[in-house]
């Protein structure tokens, strides 16, 4: 399983984009999915105050996770090749374990998001209200 932090060119192009994180300073580690051919980095968050993505370790009293919503399309190209460590071997083995759920979850999350906004019930969702997906409609055939 890669675990990986996004090239700084990636990085700085992806941080123009609406609702994206984009603390410079801190570098977000992220799994690369693929779905069909669509190349998505879903990034570690240490704060999910939400449950759109899957819950990892419970840390300083809030959740440590991979946060869904924040998701971006990328090349292959915009991963660094070295892996990214997490803080906690408990982490990392969780997402190792779960990561055939991951990846389900997370299709569910694109196709749901995918349909919602083909009838046009987007604007009143609060599971799509934060999400990135928002920049990628040409990609997602909307």
């Amino acid at each position: 399983m890669k675990i990986r932090l996004l090239t700084e060119a990636a990085y700085n192009r992806i941080i123009t984009l609406k609702e994206t994180m984009s603390k410079k300073d801190r570098g977000y580690g992220v799994i690369p999915v693929k779905i069909q051919n669509i190349t998505f980095a879903i990034p570690f968050r240490s704060n999910m105050a939400h449950k759109h993505g899957f819950k990892t370790v419970f840390h300083n009293g809030v959740w440590n996770g991979v946060d869904y919503s924040k998701a971006i399309i990328i090349t292959e190209d915009d991963l660094q090749p070295k892996a990214f460590k997490l803080r906690s071997e408990a982490e990392y083995q969780k997402v190792k374990n779960n990561r055939d759920k991951i990846q389900r979850q997370f299709e569910k999350y694109v196709n749901d998001y995918v349909s919602q906004a083909k009838m046009g019930k987007l604007p009143n969702l609060q599971r799509f209200g934060y999400t990135t997906l928002i920049n990628y409609h040409d990609e997602l055939g909307l």
